[in-house]
């Protein structure tokens, strides 16, 4: 039997998506083509809904060819309720060491073709790694709740690795030829633990190559990690820290726990002690209530900080998390007039 993996949304996705493979290898299944495979895995993004819009236009394809279809990944429980309606399989990424009990093991010994059928974490599967980049989670899930993310939700609350298990997985990639490793998180400076620590483990590996990590939430930015920081040798020395809006109220309205001057103060103190850091950021435009005058407080923060790079969103609201409550009350206009001047001002200077 064969199968066929769609991977949407972030760089975590594609980490999953490796160990789902490797999975459905263990089990005796076969690569192929979307139009060649009889199962059809998505790994989902419910963060913005045109992932979720994506799928469904998939799901009429896949079944008028006979495809066995399977959902997983980020959903949320009221998309996880449209799928059931329709009778299409959904298993949270959590129980991918239990999938046998939703597709047949193939290989007929029960035990899989890898060690990957004893595992207690969907994160202790070794994955196939592929690409130009080895891309190796240190933690999963989101404590924040910020109030327009769909994270928690979908994630579930913070899991870190063991330290020794991921950097067991950094040789595995060193040792394949990967060139360039990412760390990856929903919060990686949240990780239990000590996340100076295994950087400087990361760092410490030889041979040539860089490594990078995402996400960064500023709160959790101490002055322990930025000095680890300056003396990493191997790091690419690109910061992505999420600022989401350079305005008090509606960055209290976003539940953030940094205010606008609390990130430009952090922004300096990184700056003084890393040279050449390039920052890149998260940013949400029309946001409900959000002004012509606080979008000009995030447009000013943005000028001073100067950013190499941004991921400008335009609002929109997310069902069961705490802003889809709010009045969606921002003209669509203005949210893409918005966006356009950021995305002009940071990403094609």
């Amino acid at each position: 039997m064969t199968y066929f993996i769609m991977t949407l949304g972030c760089q975590m996705n594609i980490s999953d998506s490796q160990r789902i493979e490797s999975k459905l290898n263990s089990l005796g299944y076969e690569s192929a083509s979307e139009q060649e495979a009889d199962l059809v895995v998505v790994n989902s993004c419910s963060v913005r809904q045109k992932g979720i819009d994506r799928i469904w236009g998939g799901i009429k394809k896949w079944r008028a060819g006979g495809k066995q279809i399977l959902i997983t990944g980020c959903v949320l429980e009221s998309d996880r309720k449209k799928y059931a309606a329709r009778d299409i399989q959904f298993l949270h990424i959590d129980d991918l060491p239990h999938l046998s009990s939703v597709i047949p093991d193939r290989t007929g010994s029960g035990s899989g073709i890898q060690n990957n059928n004893n595992v207690n974490h969907y994160l202790d599967i070794i994955p196939e790694l592929s690409g130009s980049i080895a891309y190796i989670p240190i933690m999963t899930g989101c404590n924040n709740f910020c109030s327009y993310c769909a994270v928690p939700y979908t994630r579930g609350r913070e899991v870190s690795r063991k330290p020794e298990d991921i950097t067991a997985e950094v040789k595995i990639a060193l040792n394949k030829g990967f060139e360039e490793i990412w760390l990856l998180g929903q919060n990686v400076n949240s990780y239990d633990f000590d996340f100076s620590k295994l950087l400087q483990a990361v760092d410490n590996f030889e041979g040539d190559f860089k490594f990078n990590f995402i996400s960064s939430n500023p709160q959790d930015m101490s002055d322990e990690l930025i000095e680890t920081f300056s003396n990493l040798k191997k790091w690419t020395k690109e910061l992505h820290l999420a600022m989401q809006s350079g305005d008090d109220e509606i960055l209290r309205k976003m539940n953030r726990k940094c205010t606008s001057t609390q990130f430009l103060e952090l922004v300096d103190k990184l700056k003084s002690k890393i040279q050449n850091l390039k920052l890149s950021t998260d940013i949400i435009v029309g946001f409900p209530s959000e002004t012509e005058e606080q979008f000009n407080h995030t447009f000013d923060a943005c000028q001073k900080i100067g950013f190499f790079k941004a991921y400008v969103n335009q609002y929109s609201p997310r069902v069961g998390t705490v802003s889809a409550k709010m009045k969606d009350d921002v003209p669509a206009s203005d949210k893409k007039r918005r966006w356009e001047i950021l995305d002009q001002l940071i990403n094609h200077k």
